[in-house]
């Protein structure tokens, strides 16, 4: 019951940053509407319901990285919540990263340690654009386009 009024407590703060409203990157908004909120076709959507059957991920999740692996040229997601472990994924990975490379980093509010690690991959040099989605955090490493960190109601 605790955690189904704190995730209903944490949309409603959130209901503002819905569906790309306030962001004025073209890039980011283009990225927000079609990829974060876009629909999967039927076909997609069955495969998800197969898959995400042991996951401990939500289905909403799921269907996020599976439009992510569409868009990304390389993937990293990451869903253990050990601090210790996203620092040493993240400094592997990092400066391999190109243009179309993303990591998903899932939970990054479950805990205070996890908030701390999340906020600092966003001030990282090696890092983008992130999107903060509450569930999972997006990293981009395109350095052509101006860092920022949009929180998206997700």
């Amino acid at each position: 019951m605790h955690k189904t009024v704190k995730k209903g407590w944490v949309w409603l703060k959130r209901f503002r940053h819905r569906k790309g409203y306030g962001v004025h990157s073209p890039f980011a908004y283009d990225f927000i509407t079609r990829v974060i909120y876009g629909k999967l076709s039927k076909a997609e959507r069955r495969a998800l319901q197969v898959s995400s059957k042991n996951r401990k991920e939500s289905r909403k999740v799921m269907a996020l990285l599976q439009k992510l692996e569409k868009e990304a040229s390389s993937l990293v997601y990451v869903n253990q919540a050990d601090p210790i472990y996203i620092n040493n994924v993240y400094e592997e990975k990092a400066e391999k990263m190109g243009a179309r490379d993303m990591m998903v980093i899932y939970g990054i509010y479950l805990n205070k340690d996890m908030k701390q690690v999340w906020q600092k991959l966003v001030v990282d040099d090696r890092s983008g654009i992130t999107f903060d989605l509450y569930d999972v955090g997006i990293i981009l490493f395109d350095k052509k386009i101006t860092k920022q960190d949009y929180i998206v109601n997700f």
